[in-house]
């Protein structure tokens, strides 16, 4: 479980409602496309569902929030057909936080909304939502009831220099440094409002998990045809 009780976290107290939109919050979005997918058995970004990869589902959802998108990545050739910006860790071996790191480095907004390659069921509104919180903030997390979901969160380029003392000192955890920035913690029952199920902090680790993936559309599907969804 992450820890969530950051020495500067903050939780949402208050009743949320639909941000229609976010004047004044420049954001980038950036794809995390680095893992190694041990468990997956091969390249995950690239596996199929509903007929195209996986990062296609992640960049699709991007592009149609924010003008700026990249994809960080160590295979760049693998990429290029993409129409975004894509770009090499520029601290190899950091794992995620090095990945984060390249992001904030490159965005070209203040702010970028940060995410793996393998979680297909991004909700646009709930990335609205979070935008809508970023005022006076360096960091948006979604807060699982204490599990922390720090590659689908928000950062600001404030974020970088504390990045780069963990990544100096081999500390490699993204929330790590979160108690020294501020940091907005935005509860599953705001995450829920708009995501009943949760499914945006769903990523395909397994095989397994890519079967019940093409199940969830299947049934998605189902009901679109029935005309009860």
């Amino acid at each position: 479980m992450i820890p969530s009780d950051g020495a500067r976290g903050v939780s949402e107290k208050r009743n949320s409602r639909e941000v229609a939109e976010h004047a004044g919050i420049a954001c980038s979005g950036a794809v995390l496309a680095g893992g190694e997918s041990r468990r997956f058995g091969q390249d995950k970004a690239h596996a199929i569902l509903a007929g195209k990869p996986l990062v296609s589902h992640v960049v699709e959802t991007l592009q149609a929030l924010f003008e700026d998108v990249l994809i960080v990545t160590n295979e760049p050739v693998s990429y290029e057909h993409f129409d975004v910006t894509v770009v090499s860790d520029i601290v190899r071996g950091a794992g995620s936080l090095g990945g984060l790191l390249t992001a904030l480095v490159h965005a070209k907004a203040e702010r970028c909304f940060v995410v793996a390659c393998d979680m297909p069921f991004l909700n646009p509104t709930l990335i609205r939502r979070m935008l809508g919180r970023c005022q006076g903030f360096d960091v948006v997390v979604p807060d699982l009831k204490g599990e922390l979901q720090p590659l689908h969160a928000i950062y600001s380029k404030r974020c970088i220099g504390h990045i780069q003392e963990r990544i100096a000192e081999g500390e490699f955890r993204i929330f790590d440094f979160y108690p020294e920035v501020l940091t907005f913690h935005l509860e599953e029952r705001v995450c829920r409002e708009v995501d009943p199920e949760n499914r945006s902090f769903a990523n395909i680790n397994t095989q397994e998990e890519l079967t019940r993936a093409r199940r969830w559309i299947e049934g998605l599907e189902q009901k679109n045809d029935d005309g009860s969804g």
